[in-house]
């Protein structure tokens, strides 16, 4: 078993623990998932890539990193809870959106067949917003998830033009599709039914995991970017040899000395002239 299977593998436990905690009401296994899943998917993440450091790699790292907090604020309880996990999800989109750019995604076809990819969740965000959610938003929620719709017609779209082929697209395109269906549920259990339906949280929560799981191993897949890889390891190589030039520090070293005395020069002039004035406008005692 490789390493990215069993991270996987413990990905499916730390799911499993958190059902068992939800369902046996163990704050302990439900802390331990929430906090630990979306960072065990971006350790899966940094392994299946080998621990790239291109700036889409640092912005995935990044995205499972806030993620983490995300899943942690909703265990506060209330719309304090609710209003912070809201807005760490916000980041959390606004990163993938820029990862989706960064890969070359633009939202434009001219192709006819390409029209629901923007029709369908706009349409479906829009119905569903005005027809559930309006009437039962508590106002400190309100414009805060109005920016939210509005951001996930945008995070949906970009996943489904993404100019990406094979299994890194479909991947991602999925996921992005089931984000719509998560941030449902997650609106049906905590604004409609108030927490209270136990068996739909613990529905919500396992798709969470799974669409975030997704669109990882989507963005894994994608090779698009290997030109400008450097992994960790070449990274600190580079830089060692970088200090062991003894060229480069004999440079850095003379630059230094004379920024030294560049300085000291214009410290002395300075103190010179103010000694000077001081001296002019001294009262004089008769």
């Amino acid at each position: 078993m490789n390493i990215n299977n069993l991270i996987a593998l413990l990905i499916a436990i730390l799911i499993g623990l958190t059902i068992f905690g939800l369902s046996n009401n163990t704050p302990v296994l439900v802390t331990i998932g929430h906090i630990f899943i979306l960072p065990m998917i971006g350790i899966w993440y940094g392994f299946k890539r080998h621990w790239q450091i291109t700036a889409i790699d640092i912005a995935v790292y990044t995205t499972y990193l806030v993620g983490s907090f995300s899943d942690s604020f909703i265990l506060f309880g209330g719309q304090i809870g609710e209003t912070l996990q809201i807005s760490m999800t916000l980041l959390m989109h606004m990163i993938l959106i820029i990862i989706f750019r960064q890969e070359g995604t633009r939202i434009y076809s001219e192709k006819l067949k390409d029209l629901p990819k923007i029709l369908v969740p706009v349409s479906i965000i829009f119905i569903f917003f005005g027809t559930v959610l309006i009437p039962i938003l508590p106002d400190i929620h309100y414009f805060l998830l109005i920016f939210y719709a509005i951001q996930e017609m945008i995070l949906i779209s970009h996943g489904l033009f993404r100019q990406v082929k094979g299994k890194s697209y479909w991947w991602v395109a999925v996921g992005v599709s089931l984000i719509l269906v998560k941030d449902m549920l997650y609106c049906y259990n905590f604004f409609v039914y108030q927490n209270k339906i136990l068996s739909l949280y613990i529905i919500q929560y396992t798709l969470s995991a799974t669409v975030y799981f997704m669109i990882a191993v989507g963005l894994a897949y994608n090779n698009q970017n290997r030109k400008q890889e450097k992994s960790i390891k070449q990274y600190i190589q580079n830089s060692i040899k970088l200090l062991l030039n003894n060229h480069r520090i004999t440079q850095f070293s003379e630059f230094l000395k004379l920024r030294y005395l560049s300085i000291k020069v214009l410290f002395k002039r300075n103190f010179l002239y103010l000694r000077d004035v001081l001296k002019e406008n001294k009262p004089s005692l008769k």
